[in-house]
């Protein structure tokens, strides 16, 4: 079953941060990248109209950025084409030959980079985790859906809100890694509620994640507080 994650990078140093950070409408859409052979980074970007002329200049005085070209104006705002030396990993946590995550969309803001990607399943998405923690890059997964025709929909599997929340940190945090890289007391604190409360609420949630994934008729229906 395919599915749909949002995705934080939350690095104030990977590309363009800082440039998003710079301007008036803080964020800069990203269209495509492309990794080049010598390890730096392709990108086409949409910057708002109000934020062009200092986008222009934030990013022509910036140490990562060795090109910027403007492509032309839409409706939607200004395109550009630039070219940024990657010193962050980030090239080599996304590979494509390592996994299967396609973008559906990108945004560059202060917080880091935003991503919305499709992966095949749960493993497909866990080695991208992997892969930026590999790199050191902090990872966040912040919604996941079912659906890639219809990502806005938050699509919970039949989750309560929290079990969805339990299980999500779960996931980013280590709690299914072999070795775990986080005990159930420590998920635990981290929801605010006790060690008993984490491992009921994720019991629910994984026999309700696996009737959904193995087939509707064999999941029963689950009422958790």
């Amino acid at each position: 079953m395919a599915i749909v994650a949002e995705i934080l990078l939350a690095d104030p140093d990977l590309p363009l941060v800082s440039v998003a950070d710079a301007i008036p409408s803080g964020e800069l859409s990203i269209s495509n990248s492309v990794p080049l052979d010598d390890g730096r980074l392709l990108f086409t970007i949409r910057v708002a109209a109000d934020s062009q002329a200092t986008f222009e200049d934030e990013a022509r005085a910036h140490p990562q950025v060795t090109s910027v070209s403007e492509i032309g104006a839409t409706a939607d705002g200004w395109f550009y084409r630039i070219i940024v030396a990657d010193t962050t990993g980030l090239v080599a946590s996304h590979d494509p030959a390592e996994f299967e995550g396609v973008a559906l969309e990108a945004t560059v803001t202060a917080d880091g980079i935003h991503e919305q990607k499709v992966f095949s399943d749960y493993d497909a998405l866990a080695t991208l985790r992997d892969r930026c923690a590999v790199n050191d890059i902090p990872f966040e997964l912040v919604a996941i859906a079912s659906d890639p025709e219809h990502p806005g929909e938050r699509d919970q599997f039949g989750l309560t809100d929290k079990q969805h929340r339990a299980i999500r940190t779960a996931f980013a945090r280590g709690y299914y890694d072999s070795p775990r890289q986080c005990s159930t007391r420590e998920l635990a604190a981290e929801l605010g509620v006790s060690a008993a409360a984490a491992s009921d609420l994720l019991r629910r949630a994984e026999r309700q994640l696996i009737g959904e994934t193995v087939g509707p008729e064999h999941a029963r229906p689950m009422h958790a507080p």
